[in-house]
């Protein structure tokens, strides 16, 4: 017997509806989650499960939004498992265990379903889902499951899970052997999570060097960008977010800490360079990463102890507001 799909969605309600039928469909085809979006009238979500014996895989389908697994929802729904979430379209930022990654296409990504976490999707999106019970996983590895880390299924044992997933939502294999592969996948899963512990671990200090070197290069090629952060880099970087934060956790500054310092020192640059005499303060703020100009102020001014006119006065002339 082939695999049989069980398909939600909120095209089946009246335009008014869909968001509230949305919280319907996730809650009773995934997982206990409390979604939130600045998107109502129309809203369109398509969640299609296959189930595998005692485990599940879903492709969920749908528009921007934030998703959180609160206490509440695991108090009504415990669940003892995790999802192994796989992007196929769109990029989703997960949180959990004060770790966070962002998820871009063919990226693969697990959360504890026993804990609160959240996700935020910034614009359409497509993903898997699968659903593993707590014991199956656990029991394969030699340490707790680290959450909310981004594995990379470019090539290695990441590359065998993703077309594993890929292949139990085709719907053209038997029940049976669909839910050996999914066992078989969770095995996988279970060997990339212990690499990625592994590759973690395993920096040397002069890795460590250079990884610091090529998060500074990446801190100044987006200075400029709003979103800007340690997720951001450590994806750009290939690395987790953990990892990240150590490389500057025995250096002078931490990785906040030097965002802040050479958005400022660019900003200091600008303004004593003449040529740039004729910009406005404000617009040079903003280059800088500052879009809100009070707070440039007030952090220019405690950095370098003058204002950013004071600057621009001794290096350039008269000072544009």
């Amino acid at each position: 017997m082939e695999q049989t799909a069980q398909r939600w969605s909120t095209l089946t309600a009246p335009p008014a509806t869909q968001f509230t039928r949305w919280r319907e469909v996730i809650c009773e085809a995934f997982l206990a989650l409390t979604p939130e979006s600045d998107l109502r009238d129309g809203f369109a979500g398509t969640v299609t499960q296959w189930p595998l014996a005692e485990l599940s895989i879903a492709r969920i389908d749908s528009q921007r939004q934030r998703v959180r697994r609160t206490a509440r929802d695991i108090e009504r729904v415990p669940q003892h498992g995790y999802c192994a979430n796989l992007q196929l379209r769109g990029t989703s930022l997960m949180v959990q265990h004060g770790r966070s990654t962002v998820l871009g296409p063919g990226d693969l990504g697990i959360v504890d379903a026993t804990e609160q976490g959240a996700f935020e999707f910034g614009g359409d999106f497509r993903q898997l889902s699968l659903w593993v019970p707590q014991r199956l996983l656990d029991d394969q590895l030699s340490a707790p499951v680290r959450t909310a880390t981004r594995l990379a299924t470019a090539t290695g044992p990441g590359a065998a899970v993703r077309h594993v997933l890929t292949a139990l939502t085709k719907g053209d294999l038997t029940e049976g052997n669909a839910a050996r592969m999914a066992v078989h996948a969770c095995a996988i899963l279970a060997i990339a999570l212990e690499e990625r512990v592994r590759d973690d671990t395993a920096a040397t200090p002069m890795r460590h060097d250079r990884l610091h070197a090529c998060a500074l290069a990446d801190i100044d090629e987006h200075l400029g960008d709003d979103d800007l952060s340690a997720p951001a880099t450590a994806r750009r970087l290939g690395i987790s977010v953990r990892l990240l934060y150590s490389l500057f956790a025995d250096r002078d500054h931490s990785y906040a800490t030097e965002v802040r310092r050479r958005r400022l020192e660019h900003a200091r640059r600008e303004l004593q360079d003449p040529a740039r005499a004729g910009r406005r303060i404000v617009d040079v703020a903003v280059e800088a990463g500052f879009p809100n100009v009070t707070s440039f102020h007030r952090a220019f001014r405690r950095e370098f102890g003058r204002t950013p006119a004071q600057v621009r006065m001794t290096g350039s002339g008269p000072a544009r507001p």
